[in-house]
């Protein structure tokens, strides 16, 4: 890679705009801000390290919110490898709000399911629901990203929503707790 594309990835690596992108991204699937942050740092500091291995320079951006996914996925993995199983929990405490190795292979199961379905959809919808769910951005900023009107960029992210949903239908059927979250998924 040429001396001045390394230079200018560099810089957009370092960009305060790239990190706050990152952090939006992480912290929508990290409740804890202190861990947000640190494992922010740890992608940046994994995208520095590698940057000399991505070919194509206008994909920066792409392939380090592909680092974030891979980190978070591998602090979830490293955080199921040390729970505690709910035999051997303390008296105090819930068994109910430990994640039980089930459900963490239910919820992998259904998020690389749900991102095939993502990655299916007509590439406008596709982006939309990308750049607001997974990269963490408003529909505000979408909408000035696409020059389009705020109802619009609404509507666009409402389709995509709506089209997955039906996706998901269509194949499995699917059971969730009070809170909205899926407890059980069948195919149908």
């Amino acid at each position: 890679m040429p001396h001045s594309a390394s230079a200018i990835n560099l810089e957009r690596l370092s960009s305060h705009e790239l990190r706050n992108s990152i952090l939006r991204f992480v912290q929508s699937r990290v409740r804890d801000p202190h861990l947000a942050e640190d494992l922010t740092q740890e992608i940046l500091l994994r995208g520095l390290s590698k940057l000399s291995g991505l070919r194509d320079q206008k994909r920066l951006e792409a392939w380090l919110f592909q680092i974030a996914r891979n980190t978070i996925s591998d602090h979830f993995r490293k955080s199921k490898a040390t729970e505690i199983s709910i035999e051997k929990m303390p008296e105090n405490c819930d068994p109910n709000e430990a994640i039980t190795e089930e459900e963490v292979l239910l919820r992998e199961n259904i998020a690389a399911y749900i991102r095939g379905v993502v990655e299916a959809l007509p590439e406008i919808y596709r982006n939309a629901l990308c750049y607001t769910e997974y990269e963490g951005h408003t529909q505000v900023e979408l909408a000035k990203k696409e020059g389009i009107s705020l109802s619009g960029a609404k509507s666009r992210v409402q389709r995509a929503r709506q089209e997955v949903r039906t996706a998901v239908e269509q194949c499995c059927h699917v059971e969730t707790d009070r809170y909205g979250q899926i407890v059980e998924m069948k195919r149908r």
